[in-house]
């Protein structure tokens, strides 16, 4: 049986860095079956990474819960 995620729930717009990528992220689109978000570079070349657990997301500027 999978554990339940009780950290933070990604929202679209939200800037993000993962545990697996260096640099910061936006938060495209967020797939809640899944518990999985779609995250955007910042740095101006619009490249998409697909399919990024929660569970690795790190939420800049945002306090845990």
């Amino acid at each position: 049986m999978v554990p339940e995620y009780t950290g933070p729930v990604p929202k679209r717009g939200a800037r993000v860095g993962t545990a697996e990528q260096p640099g910061v992220f936006e938060v495209v689109d967020v797939n809640m079956l899944m518990q999985t978000a779609n995250l955007k570079t910042t740095d101006g070349q619009g490249h998409v990474t697909r399919n990024v657990p929660w569970t690795s997301l790190k939420f800049q500027g945002v306090a845990s819960r």
